[in-house]
């Protein structure tokens, strides 16, 4: 960079470059000192030294976008007292530090970290971040959303994107500023009860879609369930099962909605006790729905042979009596028709012993 620019040059835009750095005297050989807005993205900067912007007091903005940064010294933004928005979203091979702070900056505002193939964030990441209002992080690979605790001033939360399956129960406690979040896009398949009082405060602005939810009787009578009695609307779309597919979780309550439980007592106690409902909990009410309906089908099998053996005995046992008195009936039939009366035997007997005699 061999240009010179007047030096009270408030906006400087050298992004679609093939600039490989930003050393400590870079900007101080443009001869700039009043800068306000950088958009250094699009280049291709793997490296920029920790005293890159020093003397840069009034700068607010920089856009380090879009190149390919692999660490961030965490004191490059220490002396800039102005600076509040931020960006390095899409440096794909940026890492965060295993232990201390990312960033040291008490003004900073805005933290753009999108698009960084990030896995995971380290319990000190934002530990030196104490006004930060904004974090984007979303279109990474975090399966687990941790480290929030240091950042209590956060008003908006952007984790779409992700592989997000389970949210901690206590994973907003600490955001108590929270109005905006996004979690769409993520692997969620169920809420915690747990944290739905915390979610109440930013249902107003919450974005839940692309979620696979399953939409079970278990999710109808808790998450459903508190939400109807709270008046909250999270406008779930189901992805399972099949019959409530592409549509509100609030179907259900036509189908397994029991209108007997109550949630609120649980609701309210939700501070003293841990009332998880994780994905694993859905898992096994399903396998335990089907084993009931199996009992049950093997139940009714049972039933059903048991009545059909009692049946046939019963149908026998009538046929052997039919039989029975059909012989019976037979027998003496017999008797009247062919044998001879036992008065006309005995007559019989009586003239053959003493013949009449014919008279003299």
């Amino acid at each position: 960079m061999n240009f010179r620019f007047d030096r009270y040059m408030q906006q400087l835009d050298i992004s679609n470059n093939v600039i490989v750095s930003l050393d400590k005297t870079s900007l101080r050989d443009l001869g700039v000192i009043s800068l306000v807005e950088l958009n250094a993205s699009r280049n291709y900067i793997s490296d920029i030294d920790e005293e890159a912007f020093l003397g840069q007091r009034k700068l607010q903005t920089v856009d380090l976008s879009s190149n390919i940064l692999m660490l961030m010294e965490s004191r490059t933004f220490i002396r800039n007292p102005s600076l509040e928005i931020l960006s390095l979203s899409s440096n794909q091979y940026l890492s965060l530090p295993e232990e201390g702070p990312f960033l040291y900056s008490q003004s900073l505002r805005v933290l753009k970290l999108a698009d960084c193939n990030l896995y995971y964030f380290p319990p000190e990441t934002f530990q030196k971040l104490p006004n930060l209002k904004e974090l984007y992080i979303s279109h990474n690979k975090i399966e687990v959303l941790n480290s929030l605790q240091s950042v209590g001033s956060l008003t908006f939360l952007d984790v779409g994107y992700n592989y997000l399956t389970d949210l901690q129960s206590d994973i907003f406690t600490a955001l108590p500023e929270l109005i905006r979040l996004n979690l769409s896009n993520n692997k969620l398949r169920t809420l915690n009860i747990t944290v739905m009082t915390q979610l109440v405060n930013v249902s107003s602005s919450i974005d839940l879609n692309g979620n696979p939810w399953v939409c079970d009787c278990l999710m109808c009578n808790t998450i459903y369930s508190w939400c109807r009695n709270n008046s909250v609307d999270l406008d779930l779309v189901c992805a399972s099962p099949a019959k409530f597919k592409d549509k509100s979780l609030s179907n259900c309550e036509y189908v397994c909605f029991d209108y007997n439980t109550d949630f609120t007592d649980k609701a309210e106690d939700l501070s003293m006790i841990e009332y998880k409902l994780p994905v694993k909990a859905h898992e096994n009410y399903e396998n335990r729905s089907a084993s009931y309906v199996l009992e049950t089908h093997v139940q009714d099998q049972e039933s059903e042979h048991y009545f059909t053996s009692t049946y046939k005995y019963i149908s026998v046992a009538l046929i052997v009596v039919f039989l029975c008195l059909l012989t019976a009936v037979a027998f003496l039939l017999y008797r009247l028709i062919f044998l001879p009366s036992p008065r006309k035997e005995s007559a019989h007997s009586d003239s053959e012993a003493f013949p009449l005699q014919s008279p003299v």
